[in-house]
């Protein structure tokens, strides 16, 4: 049985996806497709634009055989820990022999090499490290320049140039793509990690090209600025998301069924407003300089994405602030070392061999109904589970409001069968 992994957050999914999916059934000859998804918020440190089961559903439809949660603590932390919990949960499962990621480079020995620079930490990155960090810099600047002064520096069998090696570094999927390969190796596992170069539109452009794969920014700005006149827009989504996709989007759009940052700016300044300095720095991602800032700019607050832009600085990047934010929203006080737990929230009914696979393989807790946690998870894991469970009823009170219908608790989600 030969298994692929993809970790992802679908938010949403598009024909980008479908392109990796298509990738792997004809070049990776595979049986089985494994997603670790982020749940209801993601990695920028937002809630994510559809509902986890909505984008579940979209992935299983398009291809893939399974989907499984990553908890709220890891899908909305830094690319370390978003990765890392990712290649637990996919090791976790003891089904997974491929790791498939796209990136913005196809060039993979360079990005492991990268990975175990990363993972050694030898001497001469340490103090560059160290020595870049002391002038001020953030800690992803300050990363990225000490790894051009130990690859300039070093005896590396892997040949760079500066300009080749900043361009790696600026680009989130690669990003994401080195944190794989160095969780891979943090974890030793058997996985084997297989690049697939990113085509059509960057993970940032904001705009929809009909001649390019999309991006999902584009499509959550097209929603967001136009989700009153969606139908004038049917053609961009039509070009960009695959049909099952499209239709599953089209139906939460029409019942006011997704969210965004401003859905949340209440409820962030109900918590801001009774937090102090000393009790925010017990969130993660909350330093005492942002802690500080937090309070000395909230007469000023707006609204989430308003907030985040007033506190950003040199050293405080926008996506580390807007996980922060989180954080206090969902009382995140730390990032587990662990993943916890397997939970399923879907699969295809002509993969259910794979999940009998996955129940005889597994190192971790399997989880396919909620109210089997208590008696499967110990009290560590327990905490993390409770916890996702808060977060996720966070995001249905606040949808529920926002769409008109009744609330549904997460013990009452049902899994999606395609």
């Amino acid at each position: 049985m030969r298994t692929v992994g993809i970790i992802a957050e679908y938010n949403p999914f598009h024909n980008g996806h479908l392109y990796q999916l298509n990738h792997i059934r004809e070049e990776l000859q595979t049986d089985y497709i494994v997603v670790a998804m982020s749940g209801d918020y993601v990695q920028r440190g937002t809630p994510a634009l559809l509902p986890k089961h909505t984008r579940a559903d979209m992935a299983l439809s398009c291809g893939a055989d399974l989907v499984l949660e990553i908890p709220a603590s890891f899908s909305s932390a830094s690319a370390e820990y978003f990765a890392g919990s990712g290649i637990q949960l996919l090791d976790g499962t003891g089904v997974a022999d491929i790791l498939c990621f796209g990136a913005e480079t196809d060039n993979l020995p360079l990005i492991k090499k990268i990975a175990s620079v990363l993972h050694e930490e030898p001497l001469q990155y340490r103090e560059a490290l160290r020595q870049k960090l002391r002038q001020g810099l953030s800690y992803p600047a300050a990363r990225s320049h000490a790894l051009e002064t130990y690859f300039s520096e070093s005896s590396s069998p892997v040949e760079v140039s500066a300009e080749e090696l900043r361009q790696i570094l600026k680009e989130p999927n690669n990003i994401l793509g080195t944190e794989y390969c160095r969780a891979l190796l943090r974890q030793e596992s058997s996985i084997i990690p297989y690049v697939l170069k990113r085509s059509g539109a960057s993970f940032h452009e904001t705009v929809l090209t009909p001649e390019k794969l999309p991006s999902a920014t584009a499509i959550r700005n097209i929603v967001a600025q136009n989700s009153a006149d969606i139908l004038g827009q049917r053609d961009s989504l039509k070009q960009s998301l695959p049909a099952p996709a499209l239709t599953l989007l089209q139906d939460c759009i029409n019942q006011n069924g997704f969210l965004l940052e401003s859905d949340f700016d209440l409820l962030l300044h109900y918590c801001l407003l009774s937090q102090d300095v000393s009790s925010l720095q017990q969130y993660a991602d909350i330093s005492e300089h942002l802690a500080r800032r937090i309070r000395n700019c909230l007469n000023q607050y707006e609204g989430f994405s308003q907030f985040t832009a007033l506190l950003k600085t040199k050293e405080l990047t926008y996506s580390h602030i807007q996980r922060g934010l989180l954080h206090i929203l969902l009382q995140i006080r730390e990032i587990p070392s662990s993943m916890p737990y397997i939970r399923v929230l879907g699969f295809r009914k002509e993969s259910t061999a794979l999940l009998h696979e996955i129940k005889k393989r597994a190192s971790l807790p399997l989880i396919t109904r909620m109210a089997d946690a208590p008696s499967v998870l110990d009290e560590k894991q327990l905490m993390v589970f409770h916890q996702n469970t808060f977060a996720s009823n966070l995001y249905e009170s606040v949808l529920c409001k926002k769409a008109g219908r009744p609330f549904v608790h997460e013990y009452r989600k049902q899994l999606v069968i395609r």
